[in-house]
């Protein structure tokens, strides 16, 4: 029997036998007391099942963490339900990731695994970004990350709490056997969705590129609006996310070319940003404009421009990850 195992049965036994004398006397009549005390008498043998629970008088030992950090990663969309279904249909096609292979074997194994596989993702996508990987650790990386909006604050939250809970599994913690299925369900779509950061979408060089959805063309088609103004909203909020990711790209891309192309590259944005403008300006000069092609055609022109933005993003990042 182990130490651990020990203390839990000390405390077991002796949480039971003071619940019992406690009932010994008649006038004491069941109360919160004893109530108290058989939780403690089992709640060390369901630790398996739970990191915590809310006990009477203010105890606290929280919920296991895997089930909160699936919940959050599907909201935020690092795991998506389709992906994970998708990942499970093709597994007799496609060589698995070692740690599902291992998951049913070897949990812990498993866990700190996948832990790697996750940082070894950011850190990719860091150099990428031209972002110096070796003097951050992986949490103050997921913070540049997000400084830079490669990331959103969402993911960023998640991603940390991912990173913390694995981290547990190298300190010799015990396991629930339903680790071993969250990590087989939920490990290869956390790892394919960072991954998606830094795939080659573009068709200069290969006639086809990733047909991975890029997470902010995601972002956008799962929109809900039912209004115009939300319509528009959400527009404004990817077009913004396209140039923000278009400057990351660009400012990583003149870190990685020498003066010559640094010249030709600033003059090429320059003059890509000029007509931009140029076909705005000639677009919106017409007064009649909203009589022609009516609100909802207006709106869809602002769907046209924020595409010009992603399709620059996209020629500059193949670019980037081609010839860099």
């Amino acid at each position: 029997m182990t130490a651990k195992k020990r203390i839990k049965l000390i405390i077991s036994i002796g949480a039971t036998l003071v619940a019992v004398a406690h009932l010994i006397f008649p006038k004491v009549s069941i109360d919160i007391i004893t109530v108290v005390l058989i939780a403690l008498a089992i709640i060390p043998w369901l630790e398996t099942l739970f990191k915590s629970v809310e006990l009477p008088g203010g105890v606290k030992l929280e919920f296991q963490e895997l089930e909160k950090i699936e919940k959050e990663a599907k909201k935020v969309g690092l795991i998506s339900t389709e992906e994970v279904t998708a990942k499970i249909e093709d597994d007799k096609d496609k060589p698995k990731y070692y740690f599902v292979e291992i998951a049913e074997k070897n949990q812990e194994l498993a866990l700190v695994s996948l832990r790697i596989e996750i940082e070894k993702r950011l850190r990719e996508i860091a150099t990428k970004y031209s972002i110096d990987t070796q003097k951050y650790s992986v949490i103050r990386l997921i913070d540049a990350l997000a400084n830079k909006n490669i990331l959103t604050i969402q993911e960023t939250t998640v991603l940390k709490d991912m990173i913390s809970t694995l981290n547990h599994a190298a300190h010799g913690v015990e396991y629930d056997q339903r680790n071993a299925q969250w990590v087989i369900d939920n490990g290869p779509a956390i790892v394919d969705s960072l991954e998606n950061r830094i795939a080659n979408r573009g068709v200069i060089f290969h006639g086809s590129g990733d047909d991975r959805e890029h997470w902010i063309d995601k972002s956008f088609n799962e929109c809900e609006w039912v209004t115009n103004i939300e319509w528009n909203e959400c527009i404004s909020k990817h077009l913004d996310l396209w140039n923000k990711e278009l400057e990351n790209i660009y400012n990583s891309l003149l870190q990685k070319i020498d003066t010559e192309q640094k010249e030709k590259l600033i003059q090429s944005q320059d003059n890509w940003k000029k007509q931009i403008e140029l076909d705005q300006m000639f677009m919106y000069s017409f007064n009649d404009l909203r009589m022609k092609v009516g609100r909802e055609g207006q709106i869809l022109s602002s769907v046209h421009f924020m595409n010009k933005v992603r399709d620059r993003t996209l020629e500059l990042e193949e670019i980037l990850t081609s010839l860099t």
